[in-house]
């Protein structure tokens, strides 16, 4: 081979390994992404919380009370379409069974759902739930179930009602219990800036004589009630799915037999990209720039960035991200103005949380170029890129 040529080739070696930027072995120096504190929900802590309930302390009498009462109503007034759960349990007397039973008349004749007993003896709490199809005055009845013992027992009862209807989302979680696994209710969500949403919640099932958390599937849909992304909250991100929406109404769409809780929180966050490469934002060493990926945009929408670079040195940038799942959302590229200088690896995708992207060696001085896309159509989230010092 010719002096010249290994010259040559020699050079264009040099030039591609001074190159690397982006993502690829040897070319990128990891690190975790700044926090945006600002686009961080507050992590779901709890996860069972429960309506007030009411609560009421009766006696059912014996054979050797002087007035003999065969049983006792309790009314219930409910407020909302949804579920009550009663529990009860007896703290004296229990020397016979007790059954329990819901009725929507005073006279105790018309049920509201199946009865339940208390056994003979028994200071275990029992748990029942009662589908409520309007907003009425309900009425649970105690009363011996066969054989009247001689001494009265003291009841404690707890009443919980659930909603079942739909709702506005706020920033304060709302439990939602509608008893059956079949309606789907679209609760809405206002967006009243665009920025970045996060919907919060959870199912929560019971675990012996406690609640648990539990997944929640939901959909997020249009003001149509058209749906947009399937979410899921669950503990691998924090019970929490986070989203870029533009200012408008939208709905969450749950289907589920359990109790759950949602709550929403906003906040705007503007888009300071370029629509083009002509109309790219700068982006001075040590400052940031902010910008949005919304769930609503096609994937060949594009924000666009610049930074430059004065004389020749390494290229440090840090994209901090809320996004969409856990899988990777957006691809970024670095792209030189000059275009007889390619770099190796260019591309980079990225998940919620972000990335740094790190150049190993030295760059030519000049203008780089920051092209930010959505991996798919039904991905989204916020992020902010810095260009360090």
């Amino acid at each position: 081979m010719k002096k010249s040529l290994k010259k040559v080739l020699s050079m264009v070696l040099t030039l591609a390994m001074a190159a690397g930027v982006v993502s690829g072995a040897g070319n990128v120096n990891s690190a975790k992404a700044e926090t945006v504190a600002m686009v961080t929900p507050a992590v779901v802590t709890d996860f069972a919380s429960l309506p007030t309930p009411a609560q009421a302390t009766v006696t059912l009498q014996g054979k050797n009370a002087q007035t003999q009462i065969p049983n006792v109503i309790v009314p219930i007034r409910v407020e909302k379409r949804g579920v009550i759960e009663i529990g009860a349990t007896v703290t004296t007397g229990a020397a016979a069974s007790i059954e329990m039973g819901f009725f929507s008349d005073q006279n105790c004749t018309k049920s509201a759902g199946s009865s339940t007993t208390i056994a003979s003896g028994s200071t275990q709490v029992i748990d029942k739930t009662f589908t409520v199809e309007t907003a009425a005055t309900y009425y649970v009845r105690f009363k011996w179930s066969s054989t009247v013992p001689a001494g009265a027992a003291t009841i404690k009862m707890l009443a919980y009602a659930y909603s079942g209807t739909e709702m506005t989302l706020t920033s304060t979680f709302q439990p939602v219990f509608n008893g059956d696994g079949v309606n789907t209710l679209y609760h809405k969500l206002n967006v009243k800036k665009t920025g970045f949403v996060a919907i919060c919640g959870n199912e929560y099932r019971e675990s012996g004589t406690s609640l648990v958390a539990s997944s929640l599937s939901f959909k997020i849909c249009n003001a149509k009630k058209k749906a947009l992304h399937n979410g899921y909250l669950s503990s691998l991100n924090n019970y929490t799915e986070k989203y870029a929406l533009k200012k408008g109404t939208y709905y969450v769409a749950v289907t589920s037999s359990q109790r759950y809780q949602l709550k929403a929180e906003s906040r705007a966050w503007k888009d300071q990209g370029g629509k083009n490469k002509k109309k790219a934002k700068t982006i001075k060493r040590g400052k940031s720039a902010n910008g949005t990926v919304l769930l609503t945009e096609g994937t060949k929408k594009a924000d666009w960035y610049k930074i430059k670079l004065p004389k020749k040195s390494k290229m440090k940038i840090k994209i901090a991200t809320a996004c969409t799942g856990t899988a990777s959302v957006m691809k970024v590229q670095i792209i030189p103005a000059n275009r007889h200088y390619t770099l190796i690896n260019s591309s980079s995708l990225v998940a919620d949380k972000g990335k740094t992207l790190a150049s190993r060696n030295k760059l030519k001085a000049g203008t780089y170029y920051i092209k930010v896309t959505k991996l798919t159509k039904s991905t989204s989230g916020v992020y902010r890129i810095k260009f360090m010092k």
